[in-house]
């Protein structure tokens, strides 16, 4: 087996459904599809029941929901690929995907990461700097020298890469897990390289199903929070964070209040 694709699904019956589907339409190559139903109550499983007739297709049904890397991780436990692409239920795969697959299978060595295509014809998962002083410092001056992440939406990596790396990191339950395994691949000099063909990527179609917009953002306040105790001593969280609302008080000065309130409420949750 070459490629296993590793879905973590949770209430996003149609979407996940349209995933596979263009899976099944799209690619030409030896794979396999592992769905890690984090116990989803609108039917998810029964909607996609024609692919549990294709062996390729396999369903791992959890009896409670641990979160977006927890599932990554028991998809990843149960693949037979030498090559594992993480890849969200709200997302199509298009014309062209084979040949980025071929790519990776060559080049196993490399970390990849795919464009998203929004809803509205916006191309995204661009590269965001790794919110460290020193990178912030030469993501201003030059950009070359400063280490980035990426959303976790399509992210390929080699098996072997992905014990080496420790795994998606279980600290978070929702957001956060990507900024960690990105910072992880830098720490251990692994390069990664953006496909050319995109995924179509209809953003928020699953958390916008279980969170609110200031909701969802007080999770990623109290990641982004998680991951600086595991990593740097407080001082350095606290000028990141001042760095950023300083940023927006230039940039987006209308989303300044926003955040506050909601790294307010982070910082007062365990």
């Amino acid at each position: 087996m070459k490629v296993s694709i590793i879905i973590v699904n949770y209430n996003s019956a149609k979407l996940l459904r349209n995933c596979l589907e263009s899976i099944d339409n799209e690619l030409d190559i030896d794979y396999e599809v592992i769905v890690v139903d984090n116990a989803s109550n609108d039917n998810s499983i029964a909607l996609c029941s024609r692919f549990r007739e294709d062996s390729r297709y396999i369903f791992i049904e959890s009896k409670d929901n641990a979160g977006f890397a927890k599932g990554c991780n028991i998809g990843a436990a149960a693949a037979s690929g030498e090559i594992l692409h993480f890849l969200n239920p709200d997302t199509e795969l298009q014309k062209g995907s084979t040949a980025d697959y071929l790519k990776v299978i060559e080049n196993p060595q490399y970390i990849y990461v795919t464009p998203l295509i929004n809803r509205d014809g916006s191309v995204e998962n661009g590269k965001m700097v790794l919110p460290l002083l020193s990178d912030i410092f030469w993501w201003n001056i030059s950009r070359k020298r400063a280490r980035f992440w990426c959303k976790g939406a399509s992210v390929i990596i080699s098996h072997k890469n992905f014990e080496k790396v420790g795994r998606w990191s279980e600290d978070y339950f929702m957001y956060g897990e990507d900024l960690d395994l990105f910072y992880n691949f830098w720490r251990h000099n692994l390069k990664i390289e953006m496909l050319q063909v995109p995924v179509f990527h209809f953003g928020g179609g699953c958390s916008s199903n279980v969170w609110s917009t200031f909701d969802r953002e007080v999770i990623v306040q109290r990641s982004f929070r998680r991951f600086y105790s595991k990593y740097f001593p407080k001082w350095k969280y606290v000028a990141v964070k001042l760095y950023f609302l300083l940023h927006n008080l230039i940039k987006h000065p209308s989303r300044v209040k926003f955040d506050i309130k909601a790294w307010k409420k982070a910082c007062s949750m365990p």
